[in-house]
């Protein structure tokens, strides 16, 4: 039988979370805390989870607890996840932005890219329109909570598994080449991306406005509070007349003014002002 963990030492590592990251520790994801922590332990030679809080308090170098920090994260990520949303963008949003744009720039911040999976299936996308955007100025920049998680998709080296969960086979042979058991994304696409660490809650190194924001499947790890913080950070950095993409079974809270969701597709919003 599986025995829970501690629950003095799961409560002061969810508050460790949310007050680095401000993501909440759900009761869902309490019990499965020591099995995501344990390779990080066994790493280090730690035993309990109390030996890895005192473990944290004496690492003067803060890199067991930015790991530890890392291990708590759900990092789950694929490319063209959700793909009736990656479609829509491909011939609906994309296209609008193209033919609306005051200037031919096309600005896009994929926030809490986790390792780099959709802001390479962003870039896919570019490189499939093709000429429609030659002359245009494309910058596309992706940020996560997590330095690990960021270091991880700027290297564009991605696990076998990877491959099979979404990609098609015509972009694994057009962009991947083997890289020993895993396969590496080609320089063309990573010199699309700039790939920051940096906190959704208070962002220091994101300056909008942006025709294309996604931020899928992380506002609702947060609670109300730091919601409501994301979302305006999210509002202030989308241009009047761009769009905001959301996760399924996301929505923006009914204080946020300033979008309008797509009828037909409720995780997009456009911008109004």
């Amino acid at each position: 039988m599986m025995l829970a963990p501690p629950a003095r030492a799961v409560a002061a590592l969810g508050r460790l979370l949310e007050q680095e990251t401000g993501q909440q520790l759900a009761e869902s994801r309490r019990w499965r805390i020591e099995t995501s922590l344990r390779p990080l332990m066994r790493d280090h030679g730690i035993a309990t989870l109390d030996g890895l809080l005192d473990a944290i308090e004496h690492d003067p170098t803060g890199m067991l607890r930015a790991a530890t920090l890392d291990a708590m994260l759900n990092h789950e990520s694929f490319f063209f996840r959700d793909i009736a949303v990656f479609r829509a963008i491909e011939t609906r949003v994309l296209p609008h932005l193209h033919a609306s744009a005051p200037e031919r720039q096309l600005r896009i911040w994929s926030a809490g890219c986790s390792t780099g999976q959709e802001a390479y299936s962003i870039a896919m996308i570019l490189k499939r329109m093709g000429a429609m955007w030659d002359g245009w100025r494309i910058s596309i920049l992706a940020t996560d909570v997590s330095p690990i998680a960021i270091d991880k998709a700027r290297t564009g080296i991605f696990p076998q598994m990877d491959m099979q969960r979404g990609l098609p086979i015509n972009e694994l042979l057009r962009w991947f080449t083997p890289h020993g058991r895993d396969w590496r994304i080609s320089d063309e696409l990573r010199q699309m991306i700039g790939f920051r660490a940096d906190n959704l809650l208070a962002p220091q190194n994101v300056s909008g406005p942006f025709d294309l924001v996604l931020c899928r499947n992380v506002l609702f790890y947060f609670p109300e509070a730091q919601r409501r913080q994301a979302e305006l950070e999210l509002a202030r950095r989308t241009r009047a007349g761009g769009f905001l993409l959301l996760g399924a079974g996301e929505m923006l809270g009914s204080r946020q003014a300033g979008f309008v969701s797509c009828r037909d597709m409720s995780c997009i919003y456009a911008a109004t002002d």
